[in-house]
């Protein structure tokens, strides 16, 4: 039984070089090599193999029936070694990209970027889902999502960070509210729309509503057009990026309360696994960067 063989594929190459050429000669012009050197490497494969190669009478050669045997496996192996150089020296962006984002961030901040990252790489199969920054982070720590869009995200050295969005939080209630400047300014026992627990946005209005001793109730809401739509009718208030306002058809039916800017100021951060080294991941962030510059751009004219 024949053990494990160790074959290189400069040996092949020169194999199969010599079976297109007809001969040593020629085959070592053909591969700049002086013939002495492809004739060693080929009695150095034959011995590797245990097979003779090639009949040799007189001055010619013929390939053997073991070389015949091995010229397809060596085309095969020769051919995939190209295309695993090529494939690794491609630098199209392609492949799946799993997006995950706030849906507050997919409403207001995505929608040029995603457009504009479609026309530049058709490629990449763009898959979008939306939850908030806790349940984010989660998938993307499981691998479930490729980037996320979070708002704040707490140190990890599983992850990398990446700050692109600032945001302005405020406070929504029904017109005929009072003024909201601390919460005092609220009932006993306020109540607020907000997303699931693991929400940021959420977290940070309880926290804030905390400092008066107050506990609040929490209607969950699944959308923010639900929820805008919730505390206009005077269920609740909520706390929204003002960005997501300019695009409510019924803001005028809201009343706007402004918070101190420690509580007001959220960042909203690009996050993706250390290990992940996708390039959609970059070629997407660059996409939104550069919509970010442009719009920079346009305001200041």
């Amino acid at each position: 039984m024949m053990g494990c063989v160790a074959m290189e594929l400069s040996d092949l190459r020169i194999f199969t070089q010599v079976v297109n050429s007809g001969g040593i000669t020629a085959a070592a012009e053909a591969l700049h090599r002086v013939p002495s050197n492809v004739t060693a490497r080929i009695k150095k494969l034959e011995k590797n193999l245990d097979k003779t190669l090639f009949i040799r009478e007189k001055n010619r050669l013929r390939i053997s029936p073991a070389g015949e045997q091995l010229l397809p496996y060596a085309q095969q192996l020769l051919a995939l070694a190209q295309e695993t150089l090529t494939a690794m020296g491609d630098t199209r962006v392609s492949g799946t990209l799993k997006l995950g984002a706030m849906e507050a961030v997919a409403a207001t901040r995505l929608v040029d970027p995603v457009m504009q990252f479609h026309q530049r790489y058709p490629d990449v199969d763009l898959e979008i889902k939306t939850a908030p920054t806790g349940e984010l982070i989660a998938r993307v720590l499981e691998g479930e999502i490729d980037l996320a869009l979070v708002a704040d995200p707490p140190p990890d050295s599983r992850l990398h960070a990446s700050a692109v969005f600032e945001e302005q939080l405020v406070i929504v209630s029904c017109l005929s509210h009072r003024d909201i400047k601390e919460p005092q300014d609220l009932c006993d026992s306020p109540t607020f729309m907000g997303f699931s627990a693991s929400c940021a946005y959420r977290n940070r209005l309880t926290q804030w509503i905390k400092r008066s001793g107050n506990i609040s109730k929490v209607v969950e809401i699944s959308s923010y057009h639900t929820l805008l739509s919730c505390v206009a009718a005077g269920m609740g208030i909520g706390l929204v990026p003002v960005a997501l306002l300019a695009d409510y058809p019924f803001a005028n039916s809201l009343k706007v309360h402004q918070l101190p800017e420690q509580w007001s100021r959220s960042t909203t951060h690009f996050i993706w696994r250390c290990n992940n080294e996708k390039s959609a991941i970059k070629a997407f962030m660059d996409s939104v960067e550069g919509n970010i510059s442009k719009e920079q751009v346009t305001d200041s004219m």
